[in-house]
Formats: structure tokens, C-alpha cells, sequence
């Protein structure tokens, strides 16, 4: 905890008041402020070059352990400021949708210079100008999604993020479905790299520098498996990319505590400075509108630190030493640790990374290579997922998609024979926005149903 420096307070606040892993509070505030910091400052890594503060986080946690509630608090910033975007979004669309339709009418009109030959024509369509460009929608954050929803997005707004509570949406769904999956993990490295999007599809060239996304996904242990256990996520460097952990679960422990009346004032400051920088007016690159983040230098101290750090985990990655498992993270820890110090440092407010701030950054880095370490090539799996797994399968399978507890467990799979099991199974897929609860005395099967639910197609 001593590492997280200035964010410590806000992670202990919303670990008091959930009563979740420290660990999952701590992924969920540093993607959170990383998120807010990437879009104003990048870190200026001795000899390595300039890398943008962009991290991908993912953190293994049971079904209950109040992922939901660790993001709420974690990410109220960006909710606020989204809400924000919200409002000024329709005025926006409207001028935009004036601005089109003269731009249109002045179009048809340059087009009619044609007939005094093409120089006038180009001439009237040049004084026209160029097409309004949209507003982009008011989203920073999106549960789930494709990577092509993403990068038009990003087209938009140079700068989103993929932040999900329920990170089976998104590892789940289609952007990690076969034909998707390897494009996806190929666009997330990408993008982590701090590369620009470029992009051809029939008819139009997509050409798009200064874009900042961000990835932190909580995940049920099988739904972690779709990655640790992909040989692709391992060989082209996502899993090297990735701060992933798996901290013990505090379920059993959460015993009832009263509302702290001066919550709230615990996160004042975070929430403020979260706040700002999301409202700050970012600085963009000349002539376009891609983000042109400040370099965070390392002050001599920092460098001597940096040093001692890169050549200390380089020796750990021969055959035999700590990190040989783990080669591909671990050839990319000093970067991690400088990521995370510039995070750190840019909350701060801080125009440099100093030594303290590196220290921290690189015991960060250190403690997720340990859980690299500790997870290994596979996780266990989740048994309640994988019967809520089964139980979609033979839903889908049905021809009616409204169904009842009782004939879920006296007609679904064998494992859900008990209403209790049956009732977990389905309180997952509800959670994953598989199916949605239908009211109460809806009638099926000729009888009123209290606990009823439909697939949602």
C-alpha cells in the first residue's frame, strides 16, 4: 500500500468502504487515474524514449466480491465528467447538424461553378471548406464492445477506455470470439504501445495519431482462463503488456460496518484531481486533433534508480532465474514500473519523476511479476461459472427464451437440479447480461411465475 504514494488514501477509502481485496481497490483506482494522466502527460524513459501512461489492468475476483461497487467509487471522476460531455454532447449535435446541412447546400451550389470549367469548380468547392466533423458520443468509458467500436471512437475523441466490472462482456463476447480474438489482442498492443491507428478498409484509409485507451477488466477465474490460457495472448506480447492479479478473496471477513459520515471527504481530493484533469483542455498535436501529452523526465536520482532496476530484473530473466517464466513481462518491467511511476507522479502533480516516485512504481511492478509468477500458465476454474456457462448453453438452446426456476431446475442441466444452484447459476448470467429478470406473475405456462427470466437476444 505504501507504494501507491498520494492514491493511498483514496484506495484505503474505498477498501473501508467496501470491504473488497486491496488489491482490487488499488487496479481499479490506478487504471482510473492512469486513464485521467495518459491524456495530458506521457513518461520520458532514460535511453528507452517517451511512452505513453497507458496501462492494462486485470484482476481476478469470485462472483460477490463488490467488483461493481470497487468501480463505482474508483471511477466516479470519469462518470462525472462523462456527464458532463453528456449535456454539452446535444448541444453540439445540433450545430453540427446546421453546419452539415450548409455545408451540403453549399456543395451543391460550388458544384454549379462546374459549368465555367474545372478551375472554378475547384475553386468554389475550396472556398466551401472541409465536412463537419460529428461530436463524438459522450462516452470515456464503455463496458464492453468490439475493437473496431473502439477505434471509432477513438476517431472521434482521442482518447477512451474499455472499464468493466464484468470483464466477461468483454472477454466473452464477440471482440474475443475466433474470427475477432487475434485482431483484438494485436489493436490492445498497439494501442498500449502508443502507436497511431491505421487502418484500411474498402473505400476508406483511417490515419489517426495521439490516441490514449485504457483496459481494466475484473474477471471470474474462468473468465481469466480465456487469456492465461491462450498461447496467441502469450506469443504476441498481450500477456506481457497486461498487470494481472488475483488477490485473496475477503469474502467471509465483510462483517457490517456503519456508514462513515465523513466518506465522502475521504475522496475530496481525489475525485478533484481526477476531475480536473479530465476537464483540463488536453494539449494536441499541430494540425490535427490527437493528443500531444507533456514528457515526464527522470531527475538524475530516478535514472541511477531506473538503472539499478532494469539491470537487476535483466538478470533475473536468465535460464534458472526468477523471471525466466515470465519473460515476456518481465522484459518490459522497467517500462511498467516507469508507466506506473509517471502515473503516480502526474497525480501528484509533479513535472518529473523523482527517485521516491520510481521506487514506488518499480515495487508496483515487481509485486503484479510476483502474481505472473504465482498464476503460472492457467487459473482454476470457477465451477458456479462454468454451471452458469452450461446453463446458457442449453437456454440458447430452447425455443421459448422465457423461462421459470422450477423449470430451470427440473428441466436444465444435471448440475442444476437444486433451486439453490440453479438460482446462483442464474444470478450470473443476470450479472453478465445474459438474461433480464421479467416482472413478477408473469404468466407462463398457463401459471403466474415470481421468479421468471428471458434471454436477452
Amino acid at each position: 500500500m505504501a507504494a501507491l504514494l498520494a492514491l493511498r488514501p483514496a484506495v484505503e477509502a474505498i477498501q473501508r468502504r467496501t470491504q473488497a481485496p486491496h488489491a482490487l481497490c488499488a487496479a481499479s483506482v490506478l487504471a482510473a487515474a492512469g486513464f485521467a494522466a495518459a491524456i495530458h502527460y506521457d513518461v520520458e524513459i532514460p535511453v528507452i524514449g517517451v511512452r505513453p501512461l497507458l496501462t492494462a489492468f486485470m484482476t481476478i475476483g469470485h462472483s460477490g466480491e463488490r467488483k461493481s461497487s470497487v468501480d463505482i467509487l474508483a471511477s466516479f471522476p470519469i462518470t462525472r465528467a462523462e456527464a458532463a460531455l453528456a449535456a454539452q454532447f446535444e448541444v453540439d449535435q445540433e450545430k453540427f447538424s446546421r453546419d452539415k446541412e450548409a455545408f451540403d447546400a453549399a456543395r451543391i451550389e460550388a458544384r454549379k461553378a462546374a459549368k465555367d470549367g474545372r478551375a472554378a469548380a475547384e475553386r468554389a468547392l475550396a472556398d466551401v471548406g472541409s465536412e463537419p466533423k460529428p461530436p463524438a458520443p459522450p462516452i470515456l468509458t464503455a463496458q464492453e464492445g468490439t475493437i473496431e467500436g473502439l477505434i471509432n471512437l477513438l476517431v472521434l475523441r482521442p482518447y477512451a477506455s474499455i472499464f468493466s466490472s464484468e470483464g466477461g462482456q468483454f472477454l466473452g463476447g464477440h471482440a474475443m470470439s475466433e474470427d475477432a480474438a487475434l485482431r483484438t489482442m494485436t489493436t490492445i498492443n498497439s494501442l498500449w504501445d502508443g502507436a497511431p491507428i491505421k487502418r484500411l478498409r474498402a473505400g476508406k484509409a483511417t490515419f489517426a495519431r495521439g490516441r490514449r485507451a485504457s483496459l481494466s477488466l475484473f474477471v471470474q477465474r474462468s473468465v481469466a482462463a480465456i487469456l492465461l490460457d491462450n498461447s496467441s495472448a502469450r506469443d504476441n506480447g498481450l500477456l506481457a503488456r497486461m498487470l494481472i492479479a488475483d488477490p485473496s478473496t475477503t469474502m467471509g471477513t465483510r462483517m457490517w460496518r456503519e456508514r462513515e459520515s465523513d466518506f465522502d471527504l475521504l475522496l475530496d481530493e481525489y475525485n478533484d484531481r481526477l476531475g480536473y484533469m479530465l476537464a483540463k483542455r488536453p494539449r494536441l498535436l499541430e494540425g490535427s486533433d490527437g493528443l500531444d501529452p507533456e514528457p515526464l523526465p527522470f531527475n538524475v536520482a530516478a535514472e541511477r534508480r531506473l538503472i539499478l532496476f532494469h539491470d537487476a530484473t535483466e538478470r533475473d530473466l536468465a535460464d534458472g532465474r526468477r523471471y525466466a517464466s515470465i519473460r515476456g513481462f518481465g522484459a518490459k518491467m522497467t517500462e511498467h514500473a516507469s508507466r506506473l511511476a509517471g502515473i503516480l507522479g502526474a497525480y501528484a502533480g509533479r513535472d518529473m519523476i523523482d527517485a521516491e516516485t520510481f521506487e514506488a512504481g518499480a515495487a508496483l511492478a515487481t509485486w503484479y511479476a510476483g502474481e505472473q509468477l504465482r498464476l503460472g500458465e492457467t487459473v482454476a476454474p470457477d465451477p458456479e461459472l462454468d454451471a452458469a456457462q452450461e446453463l446458457l448453453t442449453w437456454w440458447q438452446s430452447q425455443p421459448e427464451p422465457r423461462l421459470y426456476l422450477t423449470a430451470l431446475y427440473k428441466s436444465g442441466p444435471n448440475r442444476l437440479r437444486q433451486a439453490a444452484d440453479a438460482k446462483r447459476a442464474v444470478a450470473i448470467l443476470e450479472d453478465h447480461g445474459w438474461i433480464e429478470r421479467l416482472p413478477t406473475g408473469t404468466v407462463l405456462d398457463g401459471s403466474p411465475r415470481r421468479e421468471a427470466w428471458s434471454l436477452i437476444q
